[in-house]
């Protein structure tokens, strides 16, 4: 399916040696597709740079329609895209890792899936998925580790990569979604594919290929990982309590 119009999410958080490079990158993809179209950029407290040299981009492309959204205090990647869905104002909406280890150049097969679903998702670990560098032990363990334990407390089963940074969702899906999640940080993903199937909607799941960041991660293995079991504990209890109706 073919769409005149998109815009596009970016979550930041110690961005600030990429950030103005990703989104010309960004900009210089979506002029030559689409009409009209707009990238949201929320900061999400981040004590770098990521903040002044977007704006200092901003200033030097006034052509880009570019949004910042930007938070005093970090309060986790989910509640920055979140806040920049909520803002959004075109159809469908993107969100996207702000380093594009998911480049932005697969998002033309997931417009496509979009025509019979209403969420195409990424997934590194679905046959057809490529690397550019072999994705570090420990990181797919978690992964691993983390989808068990989607399966025992949600019963996720069919999303084996909840976390990967590249969802595109019609507007509407979106909005409705976005509302009901409660979950701030990394493991909010997993509570947007819950309500996902708890209502219904038709999620496609795509291969991709994931390019190297040779940077360090803003993933706490340790610390992450607690936070998302408990992450799961409260879906979980959202649910049997009816929060989410």
């Amino acid at each position: 399916m073919r769409f005149d119009q998109i815009s596009v999410v970016v979550p930041c958080y110690k961005e600030a040696e990429v950030i103005e490079t990703n989104i010309k990158t960004l900009s210089q993809y979506l002029k030559g597709r689409f009409l009209h179209f707009e990238i949201i950029v929320v900061t999400d407290g981040s004590p770098d740079d990521t903040r002044k040299n977007i704006e200092r981009f901003g200033n030097a492309h006034p052509d880009i329609p570019l949004i910042l959204i930007p938070f005093a205090k970090n309060q986790g990647k989910g509640a920055a895209i979140k806040a920049g869905v909520l803002a959004s104002k075109f159809d469908p909406i993107l969100f996207i890792d702000a380093d594009l280890t998911i480049p932005i150049d697969e998002l033309e097969k997931f417009t496509s899936a979009i025509g019979s679903a209403d969420i195409a998702i990424a997934s590194r670990l679905v046959s057809g998925s490529s690397f550019e560098e072999p994705a570090p032990w420990y990181r797919v363990m978690l992964a691993r580790g983390f989808h068990l334990l989607q399966i025992i407390f949600l019963g996720n089963f069919e999303f084996s990569d909840t976390q990967c940074g590249f969802k595109l969702f019609r507007r509407a899906i979106a909005l409705d979604l976005f509302r009901k999640i409660t979950v701030k940080r990394f493991a909010f993903d997993a509570e947007l594919l819950f309500l996902a199937k708890k209502f219904n909607f038709r999620v496609a799941i795509l291969p991709v290929s994931v390019k190297k960041d040779p940077r360090n991660t803003n993933v706490n293995t340790f610390k992450d990982s607690i936070n998302m079991f408990f992450a799961l504990l409260k879906i979980r209890l959202n649910d049997w309590m009816g929060r989410y109706k």
